[in-house]
């Protein structure tokens, strides 16, 4: 029926729904470019594409378990992804696989030129992923603040603000006078003035960039201008072989221990027969000495009893009493001789008493008459003198004999030209 054979009415509640069925679709197209719009920012900011992403860049023995668009973690968290894997040229001798990867904000401020690009193992299946280390020392790969030149006068004014850091490495010959991250202090600034330091790079703490446009170079020890077409900043790989290079190592390690282990088995069932053997040995041998712990044991209780002692078997009866007898006759010589030793003794302790009086009676009769000496001297004296005068005497001078002694002559024969 067409639209011209309906009623007014009905062509006006027709067009009223006609209105609301457009509203509604209105609507409805809205909010699904709305939601689609929201999921597409939310998407777009959960995997970062509106932060700003550094390069890097490390170089690794081989690609296994690598690919590009993995992740790349810093401290547990995703960081960045890897956006390009290629092998090295044939001439390279150092390095085999090159692979690039973005760090993305705030994460490549916690870089440092001590940081490393560690390569491990994801899983069992061979997947391996790389994790960035945080930097604890030196300078950041990427200068997160506007560097600046300043003269000594210029930074001693500045030096009050605590805001600015030196922003390269300032040596003299070995001795390192300043490194980056060192805040300005007046000590650093005299050693400068020191070494005729005249200009020198720092940091502005009260500038920072949203986007870096420095990057540190270690080989000038400073911040250079980031090329327009940069591969990044090089971290250094801390590679881990891949997990089925682990387990072909453990692999290979079984199969050639194998052989070993094969010829231990056969000695070992070479080493159990043999046990089984000397077990029914051992057997025959306990049958075979039954006889012999049974006499043993016959022995044993013979021992126990009160005659058959083995002291009774090594000493009889009579050599014992003869023993006995001796021992006593020995007993009573001993005493004897014991008492005859006191006696002994006794009598020289006697005899040591009278010497010791006699020596001080003597002793003390010399004490008493000190001239006897020279009195006894007197007297050989003139005895000697009396037998010299019998000598000369004509009566008694026969009745003593002629000298036999001849007169004593000097044997030192004199010198010429002396007088005799």
């Amino acid at each position: 029926m067409a639209l011209q054979d309906l009623t007014p009415q009905l062509r006006t509640r027709l067009s009223r729904l006609e209105r609301l069925v457009g509203w509604f679709v209105t609507l409805a197209t809205i909010l699904l470019v709305a939601g689609l719009i929201y999921y597409i920012y939310e998407t777009a900011r959960r995997k970062g594409w509106f932060l700003k992403k550094m390069p890097y860049y490390t170089f690794v023995h081989n690609a296994t378990g690598l690919a590009v668009g993995d992740r790349v973690k810093l401290m547990g968290f995703d960081v960045g992804e890897i956006t390009h894997i290629e092998a090295m040229p044939p001439e390279d001798l150092f390095f085999n696989v090159y692979i690039q990867f973005r760090v993305k904000e705030p994460y490549f401020g916690y870089l440092w030129e001590d940081s490393k690009a560690k390569v491990g193992a994801a899983d069992f299946l061979g997947h391996r992923f790389i994790e960035v280390t945080k930097g604890t020392n030196g300078a950041t790969t990427y200068a997160m603040h506007e560097l600046r030149e300043l003269t000594l006068s210029d930074a001693r004014e500045m030096m009050a603000s605590n805001k600015f850091m030196f922003a390269q490495d300032i040596a003299q010959g070995t001795n390192l006078l300043a490194h980056p991250g060192e805040w300005l202090t007046p000590q650093i600034l005299d050693r400068l003035q020191a070494a005729n330091v005249a200009k020198f790079e720092i940091v502005d703490a009260n500038a920072p960039t949203k986007n870096p446009h420095y990057v540190w170079n270690t080989k000038s020890g400073r911040y250079e201008q980031i090329p327009e077409k940069s591969k990044g900043y090089w971290l250094q790989a801390d590679e881990s072989p891949a997990l089925t290079e682990r387990l072909e190592s453990v692999v290979n390690t079984v199969e050639s221990a194998l052989p070993g282990f094969m010829s231990l088995t056969n000695r070992l069932a070479n080493v159990l027969t043999n046990a089984s053997g000397l077990v029914r040995h051992a057997d025959d041998l306990l049958l075979s000495a039954k006889p012999i712990v049974t006499n043993f044991a016959q022995i044993s209780a013979n021992l126990s009893g009160p005659k058959g002692t083995l002291g009774d078997w090594l000493l009889p009866t009579n050599i014992n009493a003869q023993l006995l007898t001796t021992l006593s006759a020995a007993g009573g010589t001993m005493n004897s001789a014991q008492t005859n030793l006191n006696l002994l003794s006794s009598n020289i302790l006697a005899s040591l008493e009278n010497v010791a009086s006699l020596t001080s009676n003597l002793n003390a009769q010399v004490q008493a008459n000190g001239l006897i000496l020279s009195q006894i001297s007197d007297l050989i004296v003139h005895s000697d003198e009396m037998i010299q005068g019998l000598k000369r005497h004509w009566l008694l001078k026969s009745s003593f004999g002629a000298k036999t002694n001849q007169p004593i002559e000097s044997i030192v024969k004199p010198r010429s030209g002396a007088k005799e």
